[in-house]
């Protein structure tokens, strides 16, 4: 029988945290144990408005280790885009008509850097009671043609190697609700503008994982 770990899951997009994961989905996320999960098989998945995409290097996902005694540590690494045809042929049907599905994971040499700082801050007797979390960041956007007015929906989901396959993170998380929510007077049009000026503009910064 495992024992109880202080290391928790935690999913950070925009302003969503585990307020918006769905109840169905907490069984499977509370298998997640971010000291040995297998790095290299996790992947990040997001829905998005066809005409709305993600920017390179905008999303990211982050490590967070909370000695026992006391500080906080982290390391952040951008995900890169998965573009190999053979996993993507295999993926489940995550996408409704109008809209486009991006999956992403981590790049061998990010995983290694992740791996090592795990080590670091979870292997050992001596880091026994250390506390840790991921976060994934998902904060620069580009649009294809002119904003309409309706909401910007964002769905998530996650595959690491305990789940094995796709589970649903947050389900139309209204991008635009989160933007406004930290400056109601922004402009959308400049913050989400147009992908063939974009030059990696923040929607907003992804909350820090406790």
């Amino acid at each position: 029988m495992r024992p109880a770990l202080p290391a928790h899951f935690l999913l950070c997009c925009l302003l969503a945290g585990c307020g918006h994961v769905p109840l169905s989905s907490l069984p499977k996320l509370s298998k997640i144990d971010v000291r040995t999960t297998d790095l290299t098989q996790l992947r990040a998945g997001i829905s998005l408005p066809a005409d709305i995409r993600p920017l390179p290097g905008g999303v990211t996902m982050t490590i967070v280790a909370m000695p026992r005694d006391g500080g906080r540590h982290e390391r952040k690494v951008v995900l890169e885009e998965v573009r190999d045809a053979v996993e993507l042929a295999k993926l489940p049907a995550l996408v409704s008509p109008g809209r486009r599905f991006t999956l992403f994971r981590l790049g061998a040499a990010d995983a290694a850097r992740l791996g090592a700082f795990r080590e670091e801050m979870f292997a050992g007797p001596q880091n026994s009671g250390n506390r840790g979390s991921f976060a994934l960041g998902a904060d620069k956007a580009c649009r294809l043609g002119e904003l309409s007015g309706k909401p910007i929906t964002m769905t998530g989901y996650l595959r690491t190697s305990e789940t094995q396959d796709y589970v649903l993170l947050m389900r139309d998380f209204d991008l635009v609700e989160a933007v406004r929510a930290i400056d109601p007077k922004v402009d959308l049009a400049t913050a989400i503008p147009p992908c063939e000026t974009a030059t990696g503009v923040r929607l907003s910064g992804s909350p820090a994982a406790p």
